[in-house]
């Protein structure tokens, strides 16, 4: 078997195991937000810890 017909049948597994298995998009957002720690999120954070939490707005 050549090189290229095992890289076509690894991507073919490959396709058919994410087209069974559906990529986790909530996981993928997740590790977004700790790998950049965007700062709209730690805005959200810090008025969930203030008094009153998110009943405040503006």
């Amino acid at each position: 078997m050549t090189m290229t017909k095992r890289i076509l049948l690894c991507i073919g597994i490959l396709l058919v195991d994410l087209a069974v298995f559906a990529l986790p998009l909530t996981a993928l957002f997740l590790i977004y937000i700790l790998i950049v720690n965007p700062p709209w999120f730690r805005d959200f954070l810090n008025r969930l810890d203030e008094p009153g939490g998110t009943d405040q707005i503006g």
